[in-house]
This record gives structure tokens, C-alpha cells and sequence, in this order.
């Protein structure tokens, strides 16, 4: 840690001594020149994107969210200034710079082709240009969805939008996307911001579910291939950024609404509405408000065959395998899912290109839905396609209802200024973050009612069932000698209750400052900043479970919902179904039934609870410099991270289950790490001429262990037969995955409006995180199957990526404006696994100095 301190102080003393110089050269850079303006397009629309150059000094600059740019501490002079756009005529205008005075040019560019105005300029269109030019002028590979692309497609979130990128695919959940998974990476390799913000995750791990985030609330969203030293270094995958709305100098208005309906699950519904107003207020219009939000509901219906395949000879009497499956659950999913949210900002003009400002988003999704799961199960085969005869039939079934009812929140404010001082540019910011998940699944399992000897056989413990598996995509089990959905033949096994809570508070400090300078002929700028992140991660769970007496049958707690067109008929009419509330009625009426499962409550609860703090010093230090038509970007990014745990030991006596005198021994245990990674970049772009370039770069990246795998957690359960005693642990001392990237891109920018993009990447990866099972030999859980999460071995990614976006303005009629945008990527990844021996790994953590046990 002290050298960790060293480190920080270094930097931030360079910085200081840096912001010093930069501020002493203010009064120096009176008696030299500016010249500034704006890029629009013939309807005054901004340009956002264009390219500004500069001769004979080579000097560069993009316009701004707000078309604005500036090229400060000029000489005075004469200049030729040039401004480019994909889509439009390159404007050309000679400029002569005053000492101490400001020069203003501002440029209305024109369309490349007759004809084109009415295409250009239409939302969709000027939007997707925009992007283009985005891409066009960073210095990393970078891809850019503008709003008007999210909102003209059936994106119902921000990951849906999102995986219409190149080299973008998604995880999903109940039919929308959720997890970004960037290059084959998973999603714990990627990073999320907002403004190039950190946003922390609602839930214990470290990728942001994007589904809690409406797709209408963001202007674009920003996906970096290659990351340069002024980007957070925790994104090997790649990082995903979504750029905020802010009003512009005409008044804003846009409102959205549309609505669908499927017939599954006897019809269900959506719709959704968003809204944005802003405008520039007072004589100069310094002073900008923006505020939008957005609400949808979706009435979610999925019928779900899930089959499994026995091969374990223990589990099967007959001894006897046949391909195919011996079970399967059917089950029918009911999902409310409701997100709404809320963004805005307001901004204040200082100067010229100097302004202070507070952006905020809020998001809130609630996924509330209920499962019900009828589960037949085989037994033993006579045959490939039945079971045994009825004399002996050991197929069985079960039936369970999981209601859910998780809350996903998401906030972020920021507060910062800019401030430009001659060849200087300081930038400093101040943000809040927080993410809260609370999740109430209840749940309640039955069983077939017990058979008793002489007075009742229940068919459900002897069924016989035909095996189907003509077609293996939607194989069949039908039972032959029983219903398999009468509700009086299973009775009330287990039932939960309860809720858990995951919470985290994120307090990030950044200040930055870039100095442009010349070199002879060669322009460049030099760039340095600090940032502090403190993170405040829990977890807390309060849930029960129970055990009944399997008396209380489940024709006691029916509800109305039955699916007669499950599978489009394909299989049975799916119900009866259960409804919740009648169970938990029926629970609260019969308690003496029920005894409390005191394991499982323990484990969830004590097991999984957590308490974290993480804090990340960052600095960097950045060049980037132009010869003639190849710019090059180099820089390197120090990060000492510093994390303190506590989590929970469980042990369980061997009497526990038996004994209900025995308690379980609950342990506080405390866990910490810190480590320094220092992560270099270069990134080199090479104009071919004005439509071609080639990119090339290299950096190093890093990946955070999950926040629910660091704290030192212990949860033993024991068992009579050693072979099922197991111990789950945590593990704080896990490192951070380190990739090395290479890059190789070229891009050609088509006419009136597009792109062809050819790229190939390779990632070598080091310290990889496995979970491994080990059996220990020594110490206090010797002979137990331990569960634990391991650095380990190394891997490596490579891929190619193509992608072409075009405007096919030469088709004839009714087909112009017609566009395309078509994308394939192909990744191949290998890993090397770990060398685990029985033994090899003890439970480091319960060797620490454990605090007062308690028993439970």
C-alpha cells in the first residue's frame, strides 16, 4: 500500500506542477490568436464529428456535441481552413488571425450529390451520419448507434441496441438482450459508463445488466474497441458508453409511442412512450435545459421445453441406456416487465468553449413474473421409445410455482466544468453512482402424495411413459397410464419466502488538462489526468424455507390460468396452475405442518451476505501527434486498486440435521488485497486519402474479479457420507485478468454516406478466473469437496470482424434512401487450464484471524 501511495502522489504531483505551467502560460497566449466556429449542414442542423484542419501549422480539431469548434494560440497570420464531412462537400475557406483576436468561421456544408437534401438531412439519415463522422475522427476503433437508429428499431433496451454492433453479441433473458459480450469475451470483460462515467451493477458481479436501461433515454451509445489511457483500464472486451441527451441552440421537442401484441399465453401486450423537450435559454442562449424520460410495459409469454439426459448408471435401474431424454420440465413463463426512467441536463456557457453542467439518469426495471414447471421423469427404459411395463413402472412427476419479483434501480449524477485557456483545456468532474437490486422470489415445490399400503396407490409413483424423439428438437414423454396435471394427486413439499438486497455506491473524482503545442510543422496535444473511485458493495438476504408434511394437496391452491395453445398445441393443454397467494393462505392456515429448513435458511442467508469497499486511484499521461497523414496516440495509465471484505464462515455440525439443539458456527472473516497495474497504449491511424484509413493498435487491459467471488465467505455442509461434505469459500486474493490487444483496421468511407470496415484482433490473456472443485486433505475440512474461484492459466482471443453500412442512394425509384447495415464477425479463443490436484488448493481464507464465532 505505501508504494501504491508513492505512486498516486507521483502523479498527482506531476499533474499539479502540469495544471501550474499550463495556467502561467495563460497571459502568454493573450497576444496569440483563436479561431472558432460552428458546422452545420443547409438546414442548420448541427454536424457533430466534422474534421477541421488547419495549414500551413497542421493543426486539427472535431466539432462538438454542438457543432463548436476552436483552434487557439495562433500565430498572427494568414490560414487556410478546411472542414470535412462523410456525406458532404469538403468547405475550404482562407482565414488571416489577429493578435490577442478571436476569428469566427462558421460553415454551412452541402450535400455531395444532387438530389441527396431530403435524404441527408432526415433524421434517421443525419443521425446515422453523424455517427459515421464520429468514428471517422477518433482516435480509437470505435463504433457509434446514434438515437435515431436505437428508436427506429425494435429495441426495447439498451443491450438490444447495442448488439446490432459489429462484434456485438448478446446474453439474454426472457427473449431480451441483458449482458454486452464484446469480441467472444464474456460479460465481465467489457466495461459500462455513462459520459464516460464508471455506472456501478445492481447485482454481485461486475457487468451491468443493460436491460434495466430503457433504449430511448440515451443520444447514442458508444462501443470502443481499443481503449486510450484517458479510458478506465477494466474493459478487455471492449467498453460501452452511453452518451446523455443535452439541448442544442433550436428548441427540441420528440415524443415516441408504440404498442404490440402476441398471442401466446392467451395474448399479451406491450407499449411503450418516451418524450424529450429542451432549449437554450437567455440573449446569448448560455443557459441549456434537457429533460426526457421513458416508460414501457411488456407483457412477456414463453412456453419452454427443457429436456435432460440421464447417464449415470446409479440413477437408472434398468441398467439400460437409449438416447433421448428420461425428463423434462414443461414450463410456462408469465413475465410483467416494466422500465421507466428519466434523464436530463443542464448546462451553463462560461465563455466561448468554456461551460459548467450536471447530467443525471435514473432507470428502474421491475421483471415481475411467475413460472409454473410440471417435471415427468422417466424412471427406467424398456426400450428406446417406452418405459417399463406398468407392473413395475418407476416414472414419477413434480410440480413447483417460482413467483419473482426483482427491482432493478440504476442512478448516476455528474457535475463538472471545462474550461479552455489558450492552448489549454481543463476539464474536472464530480459524480454519485448507486445500483440496487431487491429480489422476492417465493417459491413453493410439490410432490406426488405419498403411497400408503392398503388404502391409497397415488398413479403418479408408478407411472409408465412412451418416449418420443422423431423430432429432438421438441421431444415428447407422454404418460400412459396417469394424468400428469390432476392437481389432487401432489401435495405441498417446500415453500420459501423472502427477499434479498444487493446494493452499491460508487464516489468518482476525475480532473484532467490537455496542452496543445507544435513541433516545427507537426501539431500535437499533450494530455494528463487523475481519477479516485470509491465503491461501496453489499449484500444482504433475508429468506425462509420450509418443509411439509406432504398432505396438503395442490387442488387447495389452484388459480385460474390454464394454456390450451402451449406450444401451438404441440403438446398438452399446459394447467391447472397454482396461484401464490392461495399457497402462502394455505401455508399461514397449516404452520404445525411445516418445519423450518434451518440448513438452507442459514446458508442463503448468513452464507451470503457480504460487505465490500473498493477504491481505484488512476493517472495517465498522453501524446498524441500528427505527420502529415499518419497521427499517432500513445500513452500509459497507472491503477492501484485497493479492496477490504467481510463475509461470513457457516459450519455445520454432522448432527445438525438430527439435533435441533445443534447450531451451525457463523464466523465473521475479513479478507483484503491491493495491487498496482500499469497499462501502456499506442494507437496509429494512417490516411490512405480522404475516404481511407488504416488503424493499428496495441494496449493492455485488466478485468476485475466479480464482487461476489472476493469476500472471504466459508459455507461447509456435512453430510453422513464423506463424498457429499463440501465447503464453498470466497477468495480475496484473486487478481485482476491482464490481456494484451493487438488491433489491425482499415476503413473506407463510401459516398454519399457510408462505410466498408475490415478488422482483425488478438488478446492474450493472463491469470484467467476458473471455479475449481478440489478435495482437501489436510486441515479442518479435510475430506470435503471444496468449491473455489482461481487464477489460472492463460488464454488467448483472435477474430476478424467485417462490417458495411451503406446509403444505396443509386438504386432507381422508390428504392432510393433504401440502406443497409450488415455486419459478421468470427472469433476463435483457447484456453490452458489450471493443474489441480486433490489437495493442492486449502482454504487460505479460514486461516486468517477470524473474529468471535457465534452459533445459529
Amino acid at each position: 500500500m505505501h508504494f501504491l501511495h508513492r505512486k498516486i502522489f507521483l502523479l498527482t504531483s506531476i499533474f499539479s506542477m502540469f495544471t501550474v505551467f499550463c495556467l502561467a502560460q495563460a497571459t502568454a497566449q493573450e497576444r496569440n490568436g483563436v479561431i472558432s466556429g460552428r458546422v452545420t449542414d443547409s438546414t442548420h442542423a448541427i454536424l457533430q464529428g466534422a474534421r477541421v484542419e488547419l495549414q500551413p501549422t497542421g493543426q486539427t480539431a472535431v466539432s462538438n456535441g454542438k457543432g463548436e469548434f476552436a483552434i487557439s494560440g495562433l500565430a498572427p497570420g494568414h490560414y487556410t481552413l478546411t472542414i470535412t464531412y462523410v456525406g458532404f462537400t469538403p468547405f475550404s475557406k482562407d482565414v488571416d488571425v489577429s493578435a490577442g483576436g478571436t476569428t469566427n468561421v462558421n460553415a454551412t456544408l452541402e450535400v455531395e450529390a444532387k438530389g441527396e437534401e431530403i435524404t441527408v438531412n432526415a433524421g434517421r439519415e443525419h443521425g446515422e451520419v453523424e455517427a459515421l463522422n464520429r468514428q471517422r475522427t477518433a482516435d480509437n476503433i470505435l463504433q457509434v448507434l446514434p438515437s435515431e437508429v436505437i428508436t427506429s428499431l425494435p429495441n426495447t433496451n439498451i443491450a438490444d441496441a447495442v448488439g446490432r454492433l459489429p462484434s456485438v453479441s448478446l446474453e439474454r433473458d426472457e427473449g431480451e438482450g441483458k449482458y454486452v459480450q464484446i469480441r467472444g469475451t464474456e460479460p465481465r470483460l467489457s466495461n459500462v459508463t455513462v459520459d464516460g462515467v464508471h455506472l456501478p451493477s445492481p447485482e454481485n458481479v461486475r457487468n451491468v445488466k443493460l436491460d434495466a436501461i430503457p433504449s430511448d433515454l440515451v443520444d447514442s451509445v458508444e462501443v470502443s474497441k481499443t481503449l486510450s489511457a484517458n479510458q478506465d483500464g477494466d474493459a478487455i472486451g471492449g467498453s460501452v458508453n452511453l452518451v446523455t441527451k443535452s439541448a442544442t441552440d433550436e428548441p427540441y421537442l420528440s415524443l415516441l409511442g408504440m404498442g404490440g401484441y402476441t398471442p401466446i399465453d392467451s395474448g399479451r401486450w406491450l407499449d411503450q412512450f418516451s418524450a424529450t423537450a429542451g432549449q437554450r435559454f437567455g440573449k446569448d442562449k448560455k443557459l441549456g435545459i434537457l429533460f426526457g424520460g421513458s416508460y414501457d410495459w411488456n407483457g412477456r409469454g414463453i412456453n419452454d421445453i427443457e429436456p435432460s439426459v440421464d447417464l449415470n448408471p446409479v440413477d437408472n435401474p434398468g441398467g439400460t441406456f437409449f438416447p433421448g431424454p428420461n425428463a423434462y420440465d414443461y414450463r410456462d413463463y408469465w413475465y410483467d416487465r416494466t422500465r421507466y426512467g428519466f434523464g436530463g441536463t443542464v448546462d451553463y456557457k462560461l465563455g466561448e468553449f468554456s461551460s459548467i453542467y450536471v447530467r443525471g439518469l435514473f432507470s428502474e426495471f421491475n421483471d415481475f413474473g411467475q413460472d409454473w414447471i410440471y417435471s415427468p421423469t422417466v424412471g427406467s427404459f424398456a426400450s428406446a421409445t417406452a418405459t417399463t411395463a406398468l407392473s413395475n413402472a418407476d416414472g414419477t412427476s413434480s410440480f413447483a410455482q417460482v413467483t419473482r419479483k426483482p427491482e432493478q434501480r440504476i442512478f448516476n449524477i455528474v457535475t463538472g466544468a471545462r474550461h479552455d485557456i489558450g492552448k489549454t483545456i481543463v476539464n474536472y468532474e464530480l459524480s454519485l453512482g448507486q445500483a440496487r437490486f431487491t429480489g422476492i422470489f417465493p417459491s413453493a415445490g410439490f410432490v406426488t402424495i405419498p403411497d400408503q399400503p392398503g388404502v391409497f396407490r397415488n398413479p403418479l409413483n408408478h407411472v409408465q411413459y412412451a418416449v418420443n424423439i422423431a423430432n429432438p428438437h421438441t421431444p415428447h414423454i407422454t404418460p400412459l397410464n396417469a394424468n400428469i396435471f390432476d392437481p389432487t394427486l401432489y401435495a405441498l413439499d417446500n415453500i420459501s419466502m423472502g427477499d434479498a438486497h444487493t446494493f452499491e455506491r460508487d464516489i468518482i473524482g476525475s480532473v484532467d488538462a490537455t496542452r496543445q503545442y507544435n513541433v516545427g510543422s507537426h501539431y500535437g496535444s499533450f494530455e494528463v489526468g487523475a481519477k479516485v473511485r470509491d465503491a461501496r458493495k453489499s449484500e444482504f438476504n433475508n429468506e425462509q424455507f420450509f418443509n411439509g408434511d406432504d398432505t396438503l394437496q395442490e387442488s387447495l391452491a389452484l388459480g385460474t390460468f390454464t394454456n390450451r395453445n402451449y406450444y401451438l398445441q404441440g403438446y398438452p393443454t399446459f394447467g391447472p396452475t397454482t396461484d401464490y397467494r392461495k399457497i402462502l393462505a394455505l401455508f399461514n392456515a397449516n404452520q404445525s405442518t411445516f418445519t423450518p429448513n434451518r440448513r438452507t435458511t442459514i446458508s442463503r442467508n448468513l452464507g451470503g451476505d457480504f460487505n465490500e469497499t473498493e477504491r481505484v486511484y488512476a493517472g495517465y499521461v498522453m501524446n498524441t501527434i500528427n505527420f502529415e497523414n499518419i497521427r499517432i496516440q500513445a500513452g500509459v495509465r497507472i491503477e492501484g486498486t485497493s479492496g477490504s471484505f467481510l463475509a461470513n464462515s457457516v459450519f455445520f455440525p454432522a448432527d445438525f440435521d438430527k439435533n435441533p439443539n445443534s447450531n451451525a458456527v457463523v464466523t465473521p472473516v475479513p479478507g483484503s488485497h491491493s495491487y498496482i497495474d500499469v497499462l501502456p497504449s499506442i494507437q496509429i491511424q494512417s490516411s490512405l486519402d480522404q475516404n481511407t484509413i488504416v488503424r493499428a493498435g496495441y494496449g493492455m487491459g485488466i478485468a476485475r474479479p466479480n464482487f461476489g467471488d472476493l469476500p472471504p465467505k466459508i459455507i461447509a455442509s456435512d453430510n453422513i457420507k464423506l463424498s457429499n461434505r463440501s465447503v464453498n469459500i470466497g477468495n480475496p486474493a484473486l487478481k485482476p485478468e491482464h490481456a494484451q490487444n493487438f488491433d489491425l483496421a482499415i476503413e473506407h468511407y463510401l459516398k454519399p454516406f457510408g462505410v466498408i470496415s475490415v478488422g482483425a484482433f488478438y488478446k492474450y490473456l493472463t491469470d484467467p478466473i476458473f471455479s475449481v472443485k478440489t478435495t482437501l486433505i489436510s486441515g479442518q475440512f479435510a475430506g470435503y469437496r471444496q468449491t473455489e474461484p482461481i487464477n489460472g492459466g492463460h488464454a488467448h482471443i483472435a477474430g476478424l470482424e467485417f462490417s458495411w453500412q451503406q446509403h444505396l442512394s443509386f438504386l432507381p425509384g422508390p428504392l432510393n434512401g433504401v440502406g443497409v447495415r450488415a455486419n459478421y464477425s468470427y472469433t476463435s479463443s483457447q484456453t490452458t487450464l489450471p493443474s489441480i490436484s486433490a489437495g493442492q488448493t486449502v482454504p487460505h481464507c479460514c486461516a486468517r484471524r477470524p473474529t468471535t464465532p457465534t452459533s445459529t
